[in-house]
């Protein structure tokens, strides 16, 4: 490749050198020798064709340069302009991101893309702002994740119907953070372009508050500020509750429950995965309102609502209390002991209350039934906020032979002093973290991590929110001890499940 660039290159000076000395040659050989005429005629022959020659390979040199010349102005012409349409569409482009960025910022209409699965692709600030979220908390995260698992409840069927393509509006009202209300539209609109969004739905929510709806002097402008997270989520789960049940005197209708025994409990199985787990299944406990008709209200719509009345502790109190009749029930009429353990949860105000542990201890010997049969549930977020209420009450019921579990674990942070430092019998693994551990390597080393230190603890495990064959496969292979959600069972009225 170089020997014939490089003959190229000084080609021309050796076509000049053999000229020039042809020529001289000639001259020399016209005028100081006695040459014959055929000679000469061959020298000025040969003069003459390696003129031809020179005059040629100039010719061509020249239209090369010319066509060069040419290909380059067109080049640069090209580039001249590309250039410019790169400047023009730079600019389009910054136009475009200000306008999105304003809409985005200042647009009072909240709108959020969610992918076929449930998981936050896009939101924009009006969403952040009203679940008060950071944004790497909300995008690459389920729905459930972001609102949480009793307001999910209550909107999955609308978003069921959107990802089946089907466009699904309803409005509802929501209690804020500043005691105002607002009435929101909500609209779930799937795009199923199967381009750019697959067959996810965008979910666009507008706030329709009449100004003088909420009877308060707090503007529409200020129904939307920002608030705490757990008064924020409160708060959403109050909105739904009020939507649906249509309460008007909260606390004399969850009074009027508990006496009438308005409530139905259900249960949802916890499945072992190993053979160390044994192999009797364990059940969560879940609660239900009975309204009009014996149309059930989940938890998600009147907990928030009785937790801002303070009839929590009661709430709990009444599940206790009637699990343990039915299972005291159940054994007089097997004539067997029931192996399960059954999984309650108790409130943040319950760990407060210095009276439930012993109306607890009355109960089992008034049934005559084992506190192990009962494993009392508390969040790891309760756990930490009051600490010291926690262990008091897990002491108490421990001494009656209730079993404790940990739920929510690994949400925030992973403490291995929090496991070690309380007599727990199971560990509940985040949901979030269980949801996304399939395609989250970080998510995935927390399960690893928290599996690892509880078996060092000899603390069992209990993977929440186990929604695919995939996932419990996974669990399996992790040797997590036991699994729940709707991927193992659906939940089940208590009193027509059988063992």
């Amino acid at each position: 490749m170089r020997v014939p660039s490089m003959f190229g290159a000084v080609g021309p000076f050796i076509a000049a050198i053999a000229f020039v000395a042809i020529a001289a040659f000639l001259v020399f050989a016209i005028y100081f020798t006695l040459l014959e005429l055929q000679w000469i005629a061959f020298l000025t022959g040969t003069l003459f064709a390696s003129m031809l020659a020179m005059v040629s390979r100039a010719t061509r040199a020249e239209l090369a340069a010319v066509d060069s010349s040419a290909k380059f102005a067109v080049a640069q012409d090209r580039l001249s302009s590309e250039t410019k349409a790169r400047q023009h569409l730079e600019s389009r482009l910054e136009y475009a991101t200000r306008r999105l960025r304003y809409s985005d910022d200042i647009f009072p209409v909240m709108v959020a893309y969610h992918d076929a699965q449930g998981i936050f692709r896009y939101h924009n600030h009006a969403f952040r702002r009203w679940v008060d979220l950071p944004e790497h908390h909300i995008d690459g995260h389920h729905l459930r994740e972001v609102l949480g698992k009793a307001a999910y409840a209550r909107i999955e069927p609308a978003v069921a119907r959107a990802i089946a393509g089907e466009a699904v509006r309803y409005e509802q009202t929501q209690k804020m953070a500043n005691g105002a209300h607002a009435r929101l539209s909500v609209q779930l609109l799937p795009a199923s372009d199967g381009h750019e969004y697959g067959d996810g739905f965008f979910a666009i929510i507008s706030d329709i508050t009449p100004s003088d709806a909420s009877g308060s002097s707090n503007s529409r402008s200020d129904t939307l500020a920002p608030t705490s997270s757990r008064t924020s989520q409160l708060h959403f789960d109050t909105s739904v509750a009020e939507a649906a049940t249509g309460l008007l005197n909260v606390r004399e209708r969850m009074l009027s429950a508990l006496e009438r025994d308005e409530f139905a409990l259900y249960r949802q199985t916890i499945t072992p995965l190993n053979h160390a787990a044994g192999l009797h299944r364990h059940y969560e406990v879940l609660i239900r309102l009975i309204e009009e008709e014996n149309h059930l209200i989940p938890p998600g719509a009147f907990l928030p609502l009785a937790e801002e009345e303070g009839l929590l502790p009661q709430i709990d109190r009444w599940v206790v209390s009637h699990l343990l009749r039915h299972l005291a029930g159940t054994q007089a009429a097997t004539g067997m002991p029931e192996q399960a353990v059954y999984f309650i949860n108790i409130a943040a105000a319950t760990l407060r209350d210095q009276d439930f542990a012993g109306d607890v201890a009355h109960q089992l010997r008034a049934t005559g039934l084992p506190g192990s049969a009962i494993c009392f549930e508390i969040t790891n977020k309760d756990l930490l906020d009051n600490p010291h209420d926690a262990e008091h009450l897990i002491t108490a019921l421990r001494a009656s032979g209730c079993r404790i579990a940990l739920s929510g674990f690994g949400r925030d942070r992973v403490s291995v002093a929090l496991l070690k430092s309380l007599p727990l019998d199971f560990v509940k693994i985040d949901g979030g973290l269980i949801l996304s551990m399939l395609r989250d390597p970080v998510a995935m080393g927390k399960v690893e991590t928290i599996n690892r230190i509880a078996r060092e603890q000899g603390i069992r495990t209990v993977a929440e929110l186990v929604e695919d064959h995939a996932t419990e496969e996974k669990l399996r292979e992790l040797n997590i001890d036991y699994a729940q959600g709707f991927g193992i069972s659906q939940p089940r009225p208590l009193k027509e499940a059988q063992g």
